[in-house]
């Protein structure tokens, strides 16, 4: 029998608490950053080289939550931005495209940058600094008891200052039975965190982690092999594979998802954007089959624009 912790029981939380036509809020905790794209043919060293430069709203965090208003959910970001004009835009920028923030300027702090290099394959290098993001903490975590689904992003938990939050919001979505999905972010401090990591995923739903991400998890390099290996830690590992699709277990067995084919333009953000469609569609439907199939569909046209994040209507 299942345990109240564990997904079952959340899941059956989540089912007596939704009315019928009842829009699912979905907390995302996780950055905001100001995204510098720079997408250049050519690079002249010492000198100039021509090429594109745009400032966006992005951060893993801002761009899943303004995916799942995009989708159709309800969506709420905690988060941390400097005092300064930066943080003002990332903020105007969320609540024009429906995310209710739970945001906190932090006085004498910069808001968090990346630069992100696109070559002319859509494939990006980036840059972080993060800034106040850094400083999220456990009294940042505000109004999740409404939530029924929770989303922390694998960045807090990867630095120290912002781990105890991380942990306090995974401590509170399981006390009140509100389901855990995960993302770990970032391969290179993967690397070094492994082992924390696979702690962390203890009492949570869904993970969704690239190729690279679950074969350093696992140590298998085998995609249907990664994903028997990470539903170890997770019962729903949804394994993000690129142009490919997609490949997570479903209704008894694992199954691989294509992508509808595109022309790649920029891939920044289209990782988050398939993390919050996914979401929200699973809150609409309860099928894992159904949200990944969307979720795929939303990803294909994110890498054929510019941007981790929806335009605003």
């Amino acid at each position: 029998m299942a345990g109240i912790g564990s997904p079952d029981a959340r899941k059956r939380t989540y089912d007596r608490t939704r009315s019928k036509g009842e829009k699912a809020m979905i907390t995302v905790i996780g950055d905001m950053m100001l995204d510098i794209l720079v997408r250049q043919d050519t690079v002249h060293y010492a000198t100039d080289s021509e090429g594109d430069v745009d400032l966006r709203a992005g951060g893993q965090g801002g761009n899943v939550a303004a995916w799942i208003a995009a989708c159709g959910e309800q969506s709420h970001l905690i988060g941390k931005v400097g005092d300064d004009p930066f943080g003002a835009y990332l903020i105007g920028e969320a609540e024009k495209r429906g995310v209710k923030c739970s945001v906190t300027p932090h006085p004498g702090e910069k808001t968090g940058r990346i630069l992100v290099m696109v070559d002319r394959n859509g494939e990006r290098s980036m840059i972080v600094d993060r800034g106040a993001n850094r400083l999220l903490s456990e009294a940042d975590i505000q109004g999740i008891e409404d939530s029924r689904l929770l989303y922390i992003s694998g960045y807090t938990f990867y630095v120290k200052e912002t781990r105890d939050a991380a942990q306090y919001a995974k401590r509170e979505a399981g006390r009140r039975g509100i389901p855990v999905a995960v993302d770990p972010s970032s391969l290179y401090h993967l690397r070094f965190e492994k082992t924390g990591f696979i702690s962390f995923l203890e009492g949570t739903t869904f993970l969704f982690p690239n190729y690279e991400e679950g074969k350093a998890l696992t140590g298998e390099e085998e995609p249907a092999r990664i994903v028997e290996s990470l539903r170890r830690w997770v019962p729903h590992p949804v394994l993000k594979l690129g142009e490919k699709g997609c490949m997570l277990f479903a209704d008894g067995i694992i199954v691989h998802v294509p992508a509808p084919s595109a022309e790649p333009v920029d891939s920044t953000g289209a990782g988050d954007a398939f993390a919050g469609a996914f979401m929200a569609e699973y809150q609409r439907t309860s099928s894992v089959l159904k949200a990944a199939q969307y979720a795929v569909g939303v990803a294909a046209r994110v890498v054929q624009r510019v941007g981790g994040q929806p335009e605003i209507k």
